[in-house]
């Protein structure tokens, strides 16, 4: 008899959230229908039902606006590192050149 192995995708644990959160299936039905363990199935409702909440807290736009402040810092902070790479090198090519004059 062959073992089967089945990969339980995000998709397929959302699926199987949603019917046992909606009451469309026990979660002691879900769990000997497919092999699995109650406190693993339970583990895939509580994240699903904790992330459903972080997603109503925040939306889209405030999201991308906090993703836009964070790029321009980064922004800000390279051009300031490259300036500062760029007074080095024109340092090092004066010290180096007096040298050479000496």
């Amino acid at each position: 008899m062959e073992t089967k192995v089945q990969r339980w995708t995000a998709q397929k644990k959302a699926e199987l959230a949603l019917q046992i959160i909606k009451g469309e299936a026990k979660i002691v039905d879900v769990c000997r229908q497919n092999d699995l363990k109650q406190s693993e199935v339970e583990s895939w409702v509580n994240t699903f039902i904790s992330s459903g909440t972080q997603g109503l807290k925040t939306n889209a736009k405030e999201q991308q606006l906090e993703t836009d402040r964070q790029i321009r810092e980064m922004q800000a902070k390279i051009g300031e590192l490259v300036l500062e790479l760029d007074a080095r090198k024109k340092l090092q090519a004066l010290l180096n050149q007096e040298e050479n004059n000496s």
